[in-house]
């Protein structure tokens, strides 16, 4: 019997391969999936993802091919060619290679003029004649060859007056960095550098709760298999590292069920970490903060068991880096935290693409429920690649500002029904758009914290002036039409800023 059906999961929730399906995408993995799909779609040539060992490079090769792969309905399809090892010894090896993901039938004994001539007269009939998007996608780029870069930069002189015919995405380790700066006239085609980073303690928790949803029986409901000194633990030794992270995890799921445990905390998963030989990676100067949070955070929990019982049980929908208790008859939370959870705050609300029959008011409409001079002025600073605002383009890739009204929002109404949460803009937008109009109707109301980030809540329109009518509406909803249980939130929380007009 495999282990997850233990747990009461249906799959695998921490496997090591890359599974596109599994993988987290936080905001640096889907702004470069973005930027990468985006590029190929306009013919831009060559872009590079860099990225140290274990940030998701390999995954997100594969969520790029995925993503083309499901685009059947594309009026120009996107046709890819992985390369997953391009060590090669010779030239006329890369060029046969090349040649036969392409589909070409090159025989022994030609050369290297004649396979470039093939490659070069294939792009034109597909990528001018046929109007398909050919891609050719290295991962594993610090492996490239001297020569081979040269070979990819006359690839890219294979072009029309508007655009280049082979798209090359190189997905590659930091030292590839060093390697192209050597190559200036390579360097000088590279469209975007995209850098991958670890990720911060909110998206380590993010990430984890993903894959149990994933791995669940209900995708909606994420199992609780970590405490919250746990999710610490799980930080401090992984660094952030997408790869470290879902390896020390494995062996914690594992632990659980050879100690008969129902929760990971701090000590399990030091434990764990060092039977995986798992180097610490959080700069030092932290390290016995982090200790000491531990402790504390382990204090807080064991003083919480005694305050379950909060007026109204409201839930807050905030993250594990923080306790939240608040008042229903105040509207007001109290948060008991550590320094290093807390949330930046954003610049921009996140980048969109602007649909058909689109404009940039129409857009900021929808994101912010409204639009006025201000909101339009910080639009024209974030993008000042996009000329003229009234001409602007379907397709065209824009930063939507995060600008936080001064506004009272909600007055004495400080109650809502919040019936989903999103991570991201494009997946709340995404959720409204195909909201079923015979339900009662919802907006997007963005607001950030120190302590839960950015966030993108759908709520119901109508709001409420306590707890107990909001309740009261929550009641009456329908369990079929919002299987993701609505939540009765108060608004009043201290140190939120909403992105709303």
């Amino acid at each position: 019997m495999e282990y997850f059906r233990i747990l009461n999961l249906k799959k695998e929730p921490f496997s090591n391969s890359p599974e596109p399906d599994f993988f987290y995408l936080s905001s640096q993995h889907w702004a470069c999936l973005q930027h990468l799909e985006l590029a190929v779609r306009l013919h831009r040539g060559l872009n590079v993802v860099i990225g140290d060992v274990g940030t998701g490079k390999t995954t997100l090769c594969r969520r790029l091919i995925m993503t083309f792969a499901h685009a059947e309905q594309d009026e120009d399809p996107v046709h890819t060619h992985l390369m997953m090892d391009p060590a090669f010894d010779t030239a006329l090896e890369f060029l046969r290679i090349v040649a036969a993901s392409l589909g070409l039938d090159i025989k022994k004994q030609v050369g290297e003029r004649f396979i470039k001539e093939k490659i070069k007269n294939y792009l034109f009939e597909n990528c001018v004649d046929k109007k398909q998007t050919v891609v050719l996608i290295i991962d594993e780029g610090q492996k490239l060859p001297d020569f081979c870069l040269e070979i990819l930069r006359e690839f890219l002189n294979y072009e029309t007056n508007q655009a280049k015919l082979l798209q090359i995405v190189i997905f590659a380790q930091k030292e590839f960095q060093d390697t192209i700066e050597k190559y200036p006239n390579f360097k000088d085609r590279v469209n975007r550098f995209c850098f991958l980073e670890p990720l911060s303690f909110r998206e380590t928790c993010d990430l984890i709760s993903y894959r149990l949803k994933k791995a669940g029986n209900h995708e909606t409901l994420s199992p609780e298999f970590f405490t919250l000194s746990g999710l610490w633990a799980v930080y401090h030794y992984s660094g952030g590292y997408p790869r470290k992270i879902v390896t020390l995890c494995h062996q914690v799921m594992l632990s659980l069920i050879i100690q008969n445990k129902a929760k990971a905390d701090f000590f399990l998963i030091r434990a764990c970490a060092k039977r995986v030989v798992m180097e610490t990676h959080v700069p030092k100067i932290y390290r016995r903060a982090c200790v000491a949070a531990v402790v504390l955070l382990a204090l807080i929990g064991f003083w919480t068991q005694g305050v379950k019982n909060v007026d109204h049980q409201i839930k807050s929908g905030f993250p594990p880096g923080t306790v939240q208790l608040l008042s229903g008859i105040l509207g007001k939370a109290i948060s008991i935290g550590h320094d290093d959870a807390m949330q930046e705050r954003p610049v921009t609300l996140g980048v969109v693409r602007i649909g058909q029959g689109y404009t940039v008011n129409r857009m900021l409409q929808e994101v912010y429920g409204n639009y006025d001079d201000g909101l339009i002025r910080a639009f024209r600073k974030l993008n000042p690649h996009i000329g003229d605002i009234n001409k602007i383009q379907q397709g065209d890739a824009v930063k939507i500002p995060a600008l936080p009204t001064n506004m009272d929002l909600f007055h004495e109404r400080k109650y809502l029904i919040r019936i989903a949460a999103k991570s991201n803009l494009n997946d709340a937008l995404d959720y409204i758009r195909v909201y079923p109009q015979n339900l009662p109707p919802v907006k997007l109301l963005p607001y950030w914290n120190r302590q839960e980030g950015l966030v993108f809540a759908v709520t119901l329109t109508e709001r409420f002036s306590n707890f107990d009518s909001a309740l009261a509406k929550k009641k009456t909803m329908s369990s079929s039409a919002y299987p993701g249980e609505a939540e009765a939130l108060c608004a009043g929380q201290h140190g939120t800023e909403f992105y709303v007009r």
